[in-house]
């Protein structure tokens, strides 16, 4: 069976994007799932950091109403931020391509692991603009049962490493633990990311090496021109994601890192966090302590295909 397919990335993060029918029903499903780590090869297959199922009634529907996210090696995320923005993206792009760009969806609505998550466009740039997504919202630190656990295994994995890092630790769909120090390079995330995906969870966890960053006029202009409104931090982070390895990016990641920011009080809610990582910058925002996280970035076009499975 051949079956068409996107490719998509966001920050470089990067997607197949697959559409399928419950006419197809759960065999066609399963066999993408066996089949991730064939797919998602750089060197005998599309390449991807996974793969993205959209889910719709009938095949000539223009609108989903699931999201099944397969990780590279074939298991499945509760979420991803990047990979929203790529299949909200796809959707919009499937009704240019139907000729009913008079019905563009301003807002983009799917089931991912039972949760309903949002993704709406800033269409300040018609032709590639912006998402942003309604992320949840996060439990921090000591609201997360393995907390401390993370705390030990970062200590014995930095130490070994030479060198010292503050830990922080975020649920949202998917763990994070996130690692602050002014050591922070793609050298050190490799040698840490790996190291910590026997703790303290049994299925792996997401790693974010970060840095502060100063935020420059040039900074400053260009959110301005992307989102409308202000930075009122920078971080700069390198990526070591559970099911996939080192990635360009990480959207649930750069909430995190956001998130635990906030929490410590020290900074506005009024605009939005900057975080930069190997493959772009994403914003993210959360207007109340306790309320969901934003994440706003690009999702991009880059070719399509067809596959058999």
């Amino acid at each position: 069976m051949f079956l068409p397919f996107e490719k998509w990335h966001g920050c470089r993060n990067d997607f197949v994007v697959l559409w399928i029918a419950d006419s197809d029903g759960e065999l066609v499903l399963n066999s993408l799932k066996r089949q991730a780590v064939r797919l998602c090869d750089r060197h005998s297959g599309i390449g991807a950091d996974g793969l993205l199922v959209l889910l719709t009634k009938q095949r000539d529907d223009l609108t989903p109403y699931g999201l099944v996210i397969i990780n590279s090696d074939g298991s499945i995320a509760k979420t991803c931020g990047n990979g929203l923005r790529c299949a909200a993206s796809s959707v919009r792009k499937r009704h240019l391509g139907q000729g009913r760009s008079h019905e563009l969806p301003e807002m983009v609505e799917l089931q991912v692991e039972g949760e309903t998550l949002l993704c709406r466009f800033l269409l300040g740039s018609v032709t590639n603009p912006l998402v942003v997504v309604d992320m949840g919202i996060p439990a921090l630190d000591r609201e997360v049962p393995w907390f401390e656990a993370a705390e030990q295994a970062c200590a014995q994995v930095t130490k070994r490493a030479g060198q010292q890092a503050s830990v922080g630790v975020c649920t949202i769909g998917n763990p994070h633990i996130v690692l602050t120090s002014e050591a922070a390079s793609r050298e050190l995330i490799l040698e840490l990311g790996p190291a910590l995906q026997d703790h303290p969870l049994k299925d792996g966890v997401n790693v974010h090496l970060v840095q502060v960053r100063d935020i420059t006029a040039k900074d400053q202009a260009r959110a301005g021109q992307e989102l409308g409104q202000k930075l009122t931090e920078l971080y700069q982070a390198f990526v070591w994601e559970r099911g996939a390895g080192e990635t360009m990016a990480c959207g649930s990641g750069a909430c995190a890192i956001a998130a635990l920011a906030l929490a410590t009080g020290l900074l506005g809610r009024d605009a939005w966090v900057g975080v930069d990582m190997p493959g772009g910058r994403l914003y993210v925002k959360q207007d109340e302590a306790n309320g969901p996280l934003q994440l706003a970035g690009p999702a991009v076009f880059c070719y399509s295909g067809q596959v058999e499975v």
